[in-house]
C-alpha cells in the first residue's frame, strides 16, 4: 500500500491559506472603495461649502471691475486675505478664482491664495489675470473650460497637475448683477494625501484581518487535528497494519482489525467501527470456508460443500443471491419451454440503517435474522432468497402458488405482529414493506419482469407505510 504525497492536513493548509489570500483581497477592495467613495462625498460637500462661502462673500460686480481695470479694490484685498486665512483654516490645498481662455490656451488667475507655508518660502500673491502657461496642459484646462458654461451648478473632478501635484477640485462659476460669469471660484483638496489616508486604512484593515484569521485558523487548526487528522491517521495506520497482516497471513486470528480508541460518538468513530465489523465478517466468512475445506473428505465432497457455502448466506442461512440467480436460469428455460407458472414475492425490511446507526452493526445483523425468521416462518421449506442486504425473494409455485393471496397476507399480517409486540427488543421488531405478482405468460418475457413489477408493488407499499407512519 502507497503512503499519500497529499496528506490531509496539509491540503487543509493549502486550503486555508489560499482562502485566507482570498478574503484579504476582496475585504481590502471591498474596504478601499467604502473608503474612498465616503472620502469623495466627504470632501465634496466640503469644497462645496467653502466654494458657496467665497461666492456669498464675494462682491462680483466689484471683481468686474478689477478686472477689467487690472487695479485691485479695496474689496479685492479683503477677497485676498479672506482666501489666504481659508486656505489654512479650512485644510485645502488652493482656493482661487479664475478665467480659462477661450481658445484654451491658458488660464488666468483672477485671485488665489497663499499659505502660511508659501509666504514662509517667500512667495507672494498673483497680480490680477495673472497667467503662466506652464501652470496646465491642454488637457487640464478642458475641464475649466466645461465649468464656466454651468451656470448655477457645481463641477467636480481630478486634476492630475504635473506642477501642483494632483488635485480633487470642486468649481462653480461666479456671476454679476447682470447675470454675467465673472470667474470660476475653485477649490483644490490633495489628492496623495486622500490616497494615503485610503491606504493607511486598507492597510490596518487587512492587518486586523490577518491578525484574527490567524487566531482563528490557530484554533480550527488545534480542532482538526484533535478531532479529524490526528483520528484518520490512526485509522489509516490501524488499516495498514491489517492490511500487511492480511497479505501476510500466517494465522487466521491475524485477521483482526485494531480499533483506535475514539469514543467520540462522531463519524469518524462510526467509520472505525464499520471496518472492524467488515474485519469480523471476513474473519467469519473465512472461518466458514476453511472450516468447510477441513471437512472435506473427497473432491466431490469438497466442491460440494463449497456450492453449498456458495448458495446459502451466512447470515441468515437464506438461499443467497448466486442461488438466485441459478434458479431464476432455470424458470428462464420453463418460460422458454411454456410451462412456467409461479408467483414472486419481494420484501424489503424497513428501518436497518436506524438501527445499525443507534444499536450498532451487530444488533443490526439479529434484525435481518428476524426479518428472516418471521418470512420462514409463514413459507415454511419454500426456499427464501437474500438477493441484498436488506431484501429478500420468495418463489411461489405448485401448492404454494395455488395459496399465495392467502400467504400472502399471513406475511403482511404477521410483520405487523412483530413490529407491534413490545416485548420484543428493538432490533427484534422488524418491519418490511411486501410486494407480490405471478408470471403472466402472454405479457412476460423473462423473471426480471415478473421481479421488476413485484418490485413496483413493494415499493408503493413502503411509501404508504412512510406516509402512515409520518417518516
Amino acid at each position: 500500500m502507497t503512503t499519500n504525497k497529499n496528506s490531509l492536513k496539509k491540503s487543509m493548509l493549502r486550503t486555508g491559506i489560499l482562502f485566507l489570500v482570498i478574503l484579504c483581497v476582496l475585504i481590502s477592495a471591498q474596504n478601499a472603495w467604502t473608503l474612498k467613495t465616503s472620502l469623495d462625498r466627504r470632501n465634496y460637500s466640503h469644497l462645496k461649502d467653502i466654494v458657496t462661502y467665497v461666492e456669498h462673500t464675494t462682491d462680483a460686480d466689484d471683481l468686474r471691475e478689477c478686472i477689467e481695470t487690472l487695479t485691485p479694490s479695496e474689496k479685492y484685498n479683503e477677497l485676498q486675505q479672506r482666501l489666504n486665512t481659508m486656505v489654512d483654516d479650512f485644510n485645502v490645498r488652493f482656493i482661487y478664482l479664475v478665467i480659462p481662455a477661450p481658445d484654451r490656451s491658458t488660464i488666468y488667475s483672477v485671485c488665489s491664495s497663499t499659505s502660511d507655508a508659501e509666504r514662509a518660502r517667500g512667495e507672494e500673491d498673483y497680480p490680477i489675470m495673472y497667467a503662466d502657461e506652464d501652470f496646465y496642459s491642454p488637457d487640464q484646462i478642458v475641464p475649466y473650460v466645461e465649468a464656466w458654461s454651468k451656470v448655477g451648478e457645481f463641477s467636480a473632478y481630478e486634476s492630475p497637475s504635473d506642477y501642483f501635484g494632483p488635485c480633487y477640485t470642486v468649481c462653480k462659476p461666479l456671476v454679476d448683477s447682470n447675470g454675467e460669469i465673472v470667474a470660476l471660484i475653485c477649490a483644490d483638496l490633495d489628492l496623495m494625501t486622500m490616497r494615503r489616508s485610503v491606504n493607511a486604512y486598507v492597510f490596518s484593515s487587512v492587518g486586523l484581518i490577518i491578525l484574527t484569521m490567524a487566531l482563528f485558523s490557530f484554533g480550527v487548526a488545534g480542532w482538526l487535528k484533535r478531532f479529524v487528522t490526528v483520528p484518520i491517521s490512526e485509522l489509516e495506520r490501524s488499516a495498514r497494519e491489517f492490511a500487511k497482516k492480511s497479505h501476510d497471513r500466517v494465522d487466521l486470528e491475524d485477521l483482526a482489525f485494531n480499533t483506535p480508541n475514539f469514543f467520540r460518538g462522531d463519524e469518524i468513530q462510526s467509520l472505525s467501527e464499520s471496518i472492524q465489523q467488515m474485519s469480523e465478517d471476513m474473519k467469519g466468512y473465512v472461518e466458514d470456508f476453511l472450516s468447510a475445506e477441513k471437512r472435506a473428505e473427497s473432491a466431490e465432497e469438497e466442491v460440494e460443500d463449497i456450492t453449498k457455502f456458495a448458495n446459502e448466506d451466512a447470515l441468515t442461512h437464506a438461499k443467497s443471491k448466486v442461488a438466485y440467480d441459478a434458479r431464476k436460469a432455470e424458470l428462464t428455460e420453463h418460460i422458454a419451454a411454456g410451462n412456467a407458472q409461479f408467483a414472486l414475492v419481494s420484501i424489503d425490511l424497513i428501518g436497518l440503517k436506524r438501527i445499525n446507526d443507534i444499536h450498532g452493526l451487530e444488533n443490526g445483523n439479529k434484525y435481518i435474522i428476524s426479518g428472516y425468521e418471521v418470512i420462514h416462518a409463514v413459507f415454511g421449506d419454500i426456499p427464501i432468497y437474500r438477493v441484498f442486504g436488506d431484501q429478500f425473494v420468495v418463489i411461489l409455485e405448485g401448492d404454494i402458488y395455488r395459496n399465495r393471496d392467502e400467504l400472502y397476507a399471513v406475511l403482511e399480517e404477521r410483520f405487523q405482529q412483530v413490529q407491534e409486540d413490545e416485548k420484543r427488543e428493538v432490533w427484534e421488531r422488524c418491519s418490511a414493506a411486501v410486494g407480490m405478482t405471478e408470471f403472466f405468460p402472454d405479457a412476460d418475457q423473462d423473471v426480471d419482469q415478473v421481479y421488476r413489477r413485484a418490485e413496483l408493488i413493494m415499493t408503493r407499499n413502503k411509501r404508504i407505510m412512510k406516509k402512515q407512519r409520518g417518516d
